[in-house]
């Protein structure tokens, strides 16, 4: 029951029982507007952990993987350790993460090139599924991004096809082929089929088998030529939505869109819409709820800023304080909210922490954040134990490095 409250130190022996390694894990499903596991209501806040495949924040010892051009190397078995485990002390169930869906375009990607595989790529994949499963937390993450990145994304696959278009500023109109051109859109397909039937040495089971992975998202804040238009055809959405269901029939489906499109809604196939919130607005937030009611589907606030240029329209307690308020609702719809991003040490090395610069970074533990950084991560963690109905207090207990 979403009311139950446990005093502190319930909560505490709770999250040393679940990082057990358990040897199955149960799917979770959707029932209408709700997520469950096993029958019982089920919410999914966290945090966005972009580079658990790849990373471009560290530069790695002489000798180990590293592309200059993209700044692009593997992330440490011991910092992706450090990730599940801190996001657990967090009160997180879930971690969205775009390289674990999205890579292509460089040497190190799992398709470094059209219909090339680098299985070498797949291992620090492999290893955050295995970490994820045995601290109890669930992976969702976006085949493509809108955006040419270090990590690629739909221009990647335009080049591959000889469209090779400005990905900044005013978009060339043939950004809408890689919707439209039947080639491109096998080509997306086969690289999905790639990555959902790799099998994971760590756990036996393919990504489409693996109920930790609890979704897949069909890209990233996609949109046409306009920022923010919506322009995705309802028609590639259907289609993506299918192929994914038919390699995995009991995994979750979210529309990718960057907003709600409510052409979108009545596509049987996907499971949950989501937005992004740059800044937090509970107005635009609500609205969304309310569209996606409508269809009986489940919403995710994928993404939210939670720094004070993210606080202009709304604040991080406003915004929680209506999160909240949905799931003492029969139907909450929203399920779920995930913060825009953690950061922790560059594993082994547990002193120095690693520093990302779009100015929504959260680095848990580190001395050297001010007091208010330091409330404001105390009211992300309170507001995700209070998302599976636990209340805890505004300390920050501390969050061990593994040193791995």
């Amino acid at each position: 029951m979403y009311s139950l409250l446990l005093p502190l130190l319930l909560v505490g022996e709770a999250l040393a029982l679940t990082t057990n390694f358990l040897p199955s894990t149960p799917h979770i499903t959707r029932s209408g507007s709700e997520l469950r596991l096993q029958g019982e209501r089920w919410t999914a806040s966290g945090g966005n952990v972009y580079w658990l495949g790849l990373d471009e924040n560290v530069i790695p010892p002489s000798g180990e993987p590293f592309y200059v051009k993209y700044n692009a190397s593997y992330p440490t078995k011991g910092r992706i350790t450090e990730v599940m485990s801190t996001l657990k002390i967090m009160g997180a169930r879930t971690v969205r993460s775009q390289t674990m869906g999205v890579s292509v375009g460089n040497p190190l990607s799992v398709m470094p090139e059209l219909g090339e595989v680098n299985e070498r790529a797949f291992e620090s994949m492999d290893w955050t599924v295995r970490e994820a499963k045995r601290f109890g937390l669930r992976i969702f993450a976006p085949f493509t991004d809108n955006y040419d990145y270090y990590h690629g994304g739909k221009f990647v696959f335009l080049r591959w096809r000889g469209i090779d278009i400005a990905s900044t500023g005013t978009i060339d109109p043939q950004v809408q082929e890689f919707y439209t051109n039947r080639t491109i859109i096998n080509d997306f397909k086969n690289y999905i089929k790639i990555i959902m039937t790799h099998r994971n040495p760590y756990t036996g089971l393919t990504y489409a088998e693996d109920p930790t992975i609890f979704a897949y998202e069909t890209g990233n804040e996609l949109g046409g030529p306009v920022f923010g238009d919506k322009n995705v055809p309802t028609e590639w959405t259907q289609e993506i939505a299918e192929f994914i269901k038919k390699l995995a029939p009991k995994k979750l489906v979210v529309d990718g869109t960057y907003g709600i499109n409510e052409a979108h809604l009545g596509i049987k196939s996907v499971d949950i819409f989501s937005d992004h919130f740059y800044p937090m607005d509970v107005d635009k937030l609500s609205k969304g709820v309310e569209a996606v009611g409508t269809a009986d589907k489940v919403y995710f606030a994928a993404e939210y800023g939670w720094t004070p240029q993210s606080q202009t329209k709304s604040t991080l307690g406003e915004f929680f304080a209506y999160i909240e308020k949905q799931q003492q609702k029969k139907k909450p719809i929203i399920s779920g909210d995930h913060f825009w991003s953690l950061f922790l040490h560059n594993v082994p090395d547990c002193k120095t922490f690693v520093e990302h610069n779009d100015g929504f970074t959260l680095q848990y533990g580190n001395p050297k954040n001010p007091a208010n950084t330091t409330e404001q991560i105390s009211k992300i963690r309170q507001h995700m134990f209070a998302m599976q109905g636990l209340r805890v207090g505004a300390s920050l207990p501390p969050a061990p490095c593994p040193g791995i």
